[in-house]
């Protein structure tokens, strides 16, 4: 499996932190995709994920999955040893309230500010 990534947004950093946190982070072979020069803007990696985001997570029969919470849960029903997105319809429940009040409150600021103040990343509108 390819993880294609970049070190410094939140969003890649939260599927490393969570493939970290269950032990299975060298199993991912990590493509650092160069943000700061628009390689995720490029043909080869708009073919991967038509939004150009990141993270985005191949799969060893080639198949695609996009956006950290989905790359999360992957991980989560295949490595269930370390529970990081809930043990019952509760926990998991509380759990995506809790993430998406992160997301839409926090996040969005933050990635929003880091696209308009990184060169190269240009206007986000």
């Amino acid at each position: 499996m390819k993880l294609y990534n970049h070190p410094v947004p939140p969003n890649p950093r939260r599927v490393r932190i969570a493939l970290a946190e269950k032990g299975i982070l060298n199993e991912v072979e990590l493509v650092d995709i160069d943000i700061l020069n628009g390689e995720q803007k490029q043909p080869a990696f708009l073919e991967k994920n038509p939004y150009g985001g990141l993270p985005v997570l191949e799969l060893n029969d080639g198949s695609i999955i996009s956006e950290s919470v989905a790359i999360s849960r992957y991980f989560e029903i295949l490595s269930p040893e370390v529970t990081l997105l809930g043990n019952d319809a509760k926990e998991i429940a509380l759990i995506d309230m809790w993430m998406r009040r992160i997301e839409s409150g926090v996040l969005n600021t933050i990635a929003t500010y880091f696209h308009q103040a990184t060169d190269g990343l240009g206007d986000t509108r």
